[in-house]
């Protein structure tokens, strides 16, 4: 049976934030909360501007059973009807409140369970990572992950124009991409892939014909990545859009559970890998126990030995003596299993290096493509040269 869900467009930090709003002055209104987040977001609250941040917030609260609140504005027009409607905070919220004042990080635990419990595409989404890491073959280039051909946004719409856009190359630098997790596109999944580009294409070609090209190239890209990711991952129940799986990546990381990055050098698209223990209760939908082990006291254990390993296999990729920062900080954290912000903890606590390590940080004059620079202290680092001190035989 296919399962549908959505995943709000929010962060925890926003939703947080809401309840903390409610709670305060209970029962409040959708407008009240609205003109909060524009002053939380430092916006003049103005008219109806972030109406659907009030909205879409107030709505996965109500769902979590966190506040009780009416029927949830969808559009606009319906927010002018709605925005005097009470909102109040339910006990369970006053609860999670209390818990998040007396200790945060077992709130956004609490936070967790229930949207594992209330999102059937969370559930899905942990089972599938809860093992191992998972690669998204994300496409942000058109040479490089669509065809060689496509040197310009006008090369491809001339093609979607026509029909004839080259699915076999996308097809075959797919399959490479994930070869470097061993990964095989199978027969059928060729298949699903071609209909639905095909698909995709049939519905742009009016906007090939009259859209600026460079303009047409991102939709276009944007909306090929929603085609065939769902086909891709339909084997793990991961079907939804590619939304949905940026949303995803984000809550982990707050949560802390998941990594997300793009800067690996080893695999060209995203990367998301577990950074701590999930269990639930096999014949239900709740957690059951959640174990951070890879946070700061672990893996401050013999640090400079593990950046060395890390930075020593970036320099075998890259045959450089100075590495980017951002493909060490992936490396590192990969084959440690632990968040980045405790990578750049621990580089700010050891800089200076030891008796046996020595680390030369450059500034950046490079920025990564995706993820954010590597910052120590109040600089933003870009090249790394990690080295092992002589000893003497003395």
């Amino acid at each position: 049976m296919n399962e549908t869900d959505t995943i709000p467009r929010t962060t925890l930090g926003d939703l947080f934030f809401a309840l903390r709003v409610v709670a305060k002055d209970s029962p409040t209104t959708l407008e009240l909360l609205r003109q909060h987040f524009c002053v939380y977001k430092k916006y003049r609250p103005r008219g109806d501007l972030l109406w659907s941040t009030a909205a879409s917030n107030t709505q996965e609260l109500n769902r979590l059973g966190l506040l009780t609140a009416a029927s949830i504005p969808k559009t606009r027009r319906a927010y002018e009807q709605a925005r005097d409607r009470p909102i109040s905070i339910s006990d369970e919220g006053r609860s999670l409140c209390k818990q998040l004042r007396e200790d945060t990080a077992k709130a956004y635990d609490q936070m967790f369970a229930l949207m594992f419990q209330a999102h059937p595409y969370l559930r899905h989404y942990v089972r599938a990572i809860r093992e191992s890491e998972l690669f998204v073959p994300v496409v942000t280039s058109l040479k490089d992950h669509l065809s060689p051909k496509y040197v310009s946004g006008s090369v491809l719409a001339d093609d979607v124009s026509k029909r004839c856009l080259d699915v076999d190359s996308f097809l075959q630098k797919l399959s490479e991409r994930l070869g470097a997790t061993g990964r095989i596109l199978s027969n059928d999944e060729r298949q699903e892939i071609s209909r639905r580009v095909s698909r995709l294409v049939d519905e742009t070609i009016p906007a090939a014909t009259t859209e600026e090209p460079t303009e047409f190239s991102k939709k276009f890209i944007a909306k090929l990545n929603d085609y065939f990711l769902p086909a891709l991952f339909a084997t793990e129940r991961l079907s939804f859009d590619y939304r949905t799986h940026q949303l995803i990546w984000a809550f982990g990381q707050e949560w802390k559970l998941w990594q997300s990055t793009s800067d690996h050098p080893e695999f060209d698209g995203r990367l998301i890998f577990p950074t701590a223990k999930i269990e639930f209760l096999s014949s239900s939908e709740k957690i059951e126990k959640l174990t951070f082990d890879s946070g700061l006291s672990k893996t401050r254990e013999d640090f400079l030995a593990k950046l060395y390993d890390a930075y020593l296999k970036v320099q075998k990729i890259t045959k450089e003596t100075y590495v980017l920062a951002w493909h060490l900080r992936a490396v590192f954290c990969f084959d440690n299993r632990c968040q980045e912000t405790v990578f750049e903890r621990l580089v700010e606590e050891h800089y200076t290096g030891s008796d046996d390590f020595e680390l030369t940080l450059e500034i950046q004059r490079q920025k990564g493509l995706h993820d954010r620079p590597l910052r120590v202290g109040k600089r933003n680092i870009g090249l790394v040269r990690v080295g092992r001190k002589r000893t003497s035989n003395a």
